[in-house]
């Protein structure tokens, strides 16, 4: 069964046992979430709403990204570090 799901304001396609990357939810690892469902197709085709996808925090991960300035000539370089928080999740169910 494959779903898209709405989740802190991003549509995710997700299915059942599938573990995601989601921006940071202030959760400990193994509570569990609700996410509504946008479009969901099983066995009887597609459908609109009525479903909610049931979530479990498998754990936090923080992905460091730099970025470099650089101007030729000028002897101008400059290195940013930015780190971004996400939280794993697994796709327990969805109803």
């Amino acid at each position: 069964m494959k779903a898209v799901i709405k989740f802190k304001g991003f549509q995710i396609p997700v299915d059942e046992g599938q573990q995601i990357t989601v921006p940071k939810v202030e959760a400990k690892v193994g509570d569990t979430l609700e996410a509504p469902v946008i479009l969901y197709k099983g066995d009887g085709g597609v459908e609109f709403g009525n479903h909610k996808a049931v979530l479990r925090v498998v754990g936090h991960v923080k992905k460091p990204l730099l970025v470099f300035k650089m101007h030729r000539k000028t002897n101008y370089r400059r290195m940013y570090r930015h780190v971004q928080e996400y939280t794993k999740v697994v796709v327990e169910k969805i109803e």
